[in-house]
């Protein structure tokens, strides 16, 4: 089953990643909250997409799942889809 879901996630995603980690410029701890997805919910690799912005305040994306870790730690939800977030984690949560 999770194969079948990894495989509609990537084939969908040929141009963005359903999950988006967003950071300020000089932040180091965008690929740990990417570790914490990959490890407690067992989030394929592929689906985690860590891009730098100069400031979270203007990030303006509509995705599935967009975060953003500003310079002084503080993690913001830039959008978030609820029903994909519901249904995708019960799918990758480690038993």
């Amino acid at each position: 089953m999770r194969f079948i879901i990894s495989f509609l996630f990537t084939a969908g995603a040929w141009a963005a990643t359903p999950i988006n980690v967003f950071h300020e410029a000089g932040t180091d701890s965008a690929s740990m909250i990417k570790q914490i997805l990959m490890r407690d919910y067992q989030i394929p690799e592929e689906l985690i997409g860590v891009r730098e912005v100069r400031n979270c305040a203007a990030v303006k994306r509509r995705g599935r799942l967009d975060l953003c870790l500003k310079n002084n730690g503080d993690l913001f939800v830039v959008s978030v889809d609820r029903e994909f977030v519901s249904e995708s984690l019960k799918i990758f949560k480690a038993p």
